[in-house]
Order: C-alpha cells, then sequence, then structure tokens
C-alpha cells in the first residue's frame, strides 16, 4: 500500500515541524483543475527531511538535495518537500546561492509570480496569501512578487516561466511585469538551452498559445529565446494572406487541431512551417510577394533550429516532415496522387491534413471543401488499400545483387524506387516478384 498522505503529514507533526502544501497542486486546486503532485515546504533541513521520510519506508530521491529538495512518495504519488529557502543569485548566474530560510513568509516572498506565493498549513488547512496570489488567480493575472525587474534578473528563466503560464492559463501579465519582463529580456542569452527549450515547449502545449506568443514578441523575448523567428515580424504577403508571416504563423499554431498524442509535433510544426518564407521572398511578375520552394528551405532552417533546442530525434524528424510537405495538393479524384501524398508522408497524413486546414484559417480564400475531400480520400485509401501505402519493393536488395551477379551500389536503390513507385501507382501488386524480376531486367538492360 506504501506510505499515505495522513501518515506522511503526521510524521512531520510528531517531529515538531511545519509543513506547508505550496506551488501548482495548490495554485490548479483553486482553479477547480485536478492535479497529483502535491509539494510541500518545511522548516526540517534536507537531512531531517530525508529521516522523516525514510523512517516511514516511503522511497525517496535526493536528486535535488543541494537545492534542499527531498522527493518521496507518498500516496501512490511523487513529492517534493524543500526546506524552507532563502536564495541569493549572483549577476549572470543559472543557479542559486542556496540559504535555507526560517519561516514559510520568507519562503514565499522568493517565488517568482504572486500565483505560485500562497501556501496551505498542512495540519490546519489554514492559508497564507500575503501577495494578493488568490486575487490574481480569480482575475486571470500573472504578476511577479515584488519589484519585476530584480525577480527577473535573479533568475532570466522566469521570464519565460510568466510568459508560459499566460499561455498555459490563458491569463494577462500584468503591465508592470510585462515592463520588467522586456527591460531584462536580453538575459536569457545567458540561460541553458534545456531551460529555455522546456519552458518553450509548454508555452506552445498551452490552451493559450496565441498569448504566449505575442508576449514573447512583445517583451523582446523572442530575440533572444526563438531569434530564427524575428525575421517573420513584418515580412509582408500576398493578396491571399490577411497577415505579415508572424501574424499568419501564430493564427496557424492557434488554429491546429490537436489531440493530446499529437499536441506537440503540431503546434511546433505549425509554429515551424513557414520559417523559409522571409528568405526566399522575391517579387512575382505581376508585382506580388513570390515565396517559391519556401516549404523546402524552411524544412531545412527547422531542423537546424530544433537541433539547436536538443528537439528529441523522433520529433525532430516529424516537425520537419510536415514543413516540408505542408505545401502538397494532390487530387482527392485521383487515387494516385493521393497515394503519393500519403507514402510521402509515412504515419503522418492527419498531422499533415492538421497543419494544411490550420495554414488556410487565415487566408483570403476558404479551401474547407478540398480539404474534406482529400480526408475522405486518404480514409478509403488506408482502408481499401492498406498493403499498396507500404510501396514496398518486391525485391530487396541482395535479390538484386544476385539476379544481376553485380556489386551493390546506388544502382540498387535507383530500381528499387522504381519498383517501389509502381507498387504505389497500382502498376505492380505487392509482392509480385515475377513481374517485378521482369521490369528490373528491363530496367538494367538485360
Amino acid at each position: 500500500m506504501g506510505v499515505t498522505r495522513e501518515q506522511f503529514i503526521e510524521a512531520f507533526r510528531s517531529s515538531g515541524h511545519e509543513l506547508w502544501l505550496v506551488g501548482g497542486a495548490l495554485r490548479d486546486r483553486l482553479l477547480g483543475l485536478d492535479s497529483k503532485d502535491l509539494d510541500y515546504s518545511t522548516d526540517a533541513d534536507p537531512d531531517a527531511i530525508e529521516a522523516i521520510a525514510g523512517a516511514l519506508g516511503a522511497p525517496v530521491t535526493t536528486v535535488g538535495k543541494r537545492f534542499g529538495t527531498i522527493g518521496a512518495l507518498v500516496g501512490g504519488e511523487w513529492s517534493e518537500i524543500t526546506a524552507f529557502r532563502g536564495d541569493t543569485y549572483r549577476d549572470g548566474s543559472r543557479w542559486p546561492d542556496v540559504t535555507f530560510g526560517s519561516s514559510i513568509e520568507e519562503d514565499l516572498a522568493r517565488r517568482d509570480f504572486t500565483i505560485n506565493a500562497f501556501a496551505e498549513d498542512a495540519f490546519t488547512g489554514r492559508k497564507l496569501d500575503l501577495y494578493g496570489g488568490e486575487a490574481d488567480l480569480r482575475a486571470g493575472i500573472i504578476r511577479a512578487v515584488g519589484e519585476p525587474e530584480r525577480r527577473f534578473r535573479e533568475d532570466p528563466l522566469r521570464i519565460l516561466r510568466g510568459i508560459r503560464f499566460a499561455s498555459q492559463l490563458g491569463f494577462a501579465i500584468e503591465p508592470g511585469t510585462l515592463a520588467g519582463m522586456e527591460a531584462t529580456a536580453g538575459l536569457i542569452a545567458t540561460l541553458s538551452q534545456e531551460r529555455v527549450t522546456t519552458e518553450l515547449d509548454k508555452l506552445l502545449r498551452g490552451k493559450a498559445p496565441r498569448d504566449g506568443l505575442e508576449s514573447l514578441r512583445a517583451t523582446g523575448a523572442l530575440a533572444f529565446a526563438l531569434p530564427e523567428l524575428v525575421p517573420m515580424i513584418g515580412c509582408e504577403q500576398n493578396r491571399f494572406h490577411r497577415f505579415d508571416v508572424w501574424g499568419h504563423t501564430v493564427a496557424t499554431v492557434d488554429a491546429i487541431a490537436t489531440t493530446p498524442e499529437t499536441l506537440r509535433v503540431r503546434r511546433w510544426a505549425a509554429l515551424l512551417h513557414d520559417l523559409g518564407k522571409p528568405a526566399v521572398r522575391h517579387v512575382k511578375a505581376n508585382g506580388e510577394w513570390g515565396f517559391y520552394r519556401h516549404e523546402t528551405a524552411g524544412a531545412e532552417l527547422a531542423g537546424t533550429l530544433l537541433e539547436r533546442l536538443r528537439m528529441a530525434r523522433q520529433d525532430l524528424h516529424a516537425i520537419t516532415l510536415l514543413v516540408r510537405r505542408h505545401m502538397d495538393r494532390p487530387d482527392p479524384g485521383e487515387s494516385r496522387s493521393v497515394r503519393r501524398y500519403m507514402a510521402k508522408s509515412p504515419g503522418r497524413w492527419r498531422d499533415l491534413l492538421a497543419l494544411k486546414r490550420a495554414d488556410n484559417a487565415s487566408h483570403t480564400y476558404d479551401d474547407a471543401e478540398y480539404h474534406d475531400l482529400l480526408e475522405s480520400a486518404c480514409e478509403r485509401i488506408e482502408s481499401e488499400e492498406a498493403d499498396r501505402l507500404k510501396a514496398e519493393s518486391p525485391l530487396t536488395g541482395d535479390d538484386l545483387v544476385a539476379m544481376f551477379d553485380r556489386e551493390p551500389g546506388p544502382w540498387i536503390r535507383v530500381v528499387k524506387e522504381r519498383l517501389s513507385a509502381m507498387v504505389l501507382d497500382g502498376e505492380l501488386a505487392p509482392g509480385d516478384r515475377p513481374a517485378a524480376e521482369r521490369v528490373a531486367r528491363k530496367l538494367m538492360g538485360r
């Protein structure tokens, strides 16, 4: 059964230590949201915290012990228990000089935003709200604790955290806090890439990503967190678009349909789908702006950007594939055309279609009928022609080497690609080796 929450709380009470519920779980409860991560602050030092949890037989982790935090498995869920802190920061430092505080009041005073700076006594349920955090929660406001610029100079990651909270919760950033972010945005450059990427990813997966992205732009944080996107701002488009590239990109992120499983890949693909436009923009013969092959340039730029962000390889490949293919426009009435479209985005045609629909959301024309027809055609082919969609050559490289008694080389790829294309187009049945051999001999002049 493990250690229950009640046993854990009683152990701190019996030891004579304070224990306060803090953090996201308390905030989420006040917002009416479900949260299983119950984190605590205490006047016990890290050694004492570890000893109390250990005496109960609760599994513990000490990864964050030097920052005053011990993790414990309580009630079947991991909780973080942190000693009261009174951190100080040196200019340019990524990490605080940790000092252990003497009171919950001192601990709350060091926190970043008012909506994170209240606590509840785990023994009595008494709430402590020194900075109006509950009122800001009700009003939907992100406000720094104390003097904003000082808060952000202490740890510039708080700039991105605040913007991320705005995206996750759909809150507005209080003007003074926004001004403090703007004054210190350049300090984002001192942060480790992992910390920045984590915040950007959470921002994009929030319920109001438009607000988060516009806050990145308004504060100047975009230039330090995602400088590759800055050329989008003010990059005018042609008569088929309502906004410049930046405005269109934000609208696309806001419009793309997602599920919990597709959220990360689709939002990042929407953010980067037109990344190549500023680099390839040119004036066409009719005097309008053109963006020829921006999807190809964009995929290359997106790959480099995502490498810098240290995105997981699987997500990087999926996102760059969607960027590269988002301009594909097959004929829904021609099965061969649709099969080729699906084969070029293996396992991702639904993501690609969602991106295409979102891309159209801020165009000056409505392409919904075309997208509906394409979706129906893809679903039919997926249901009726699944084997053909695999588009596998009936012959392997070893088969071809044996057939022609020839050393392996680039010629194998040429033959296999032709055979695969014929399977995809219905000119060759999947697994039809005799027919594939005849085609291969003809291709090789045999």
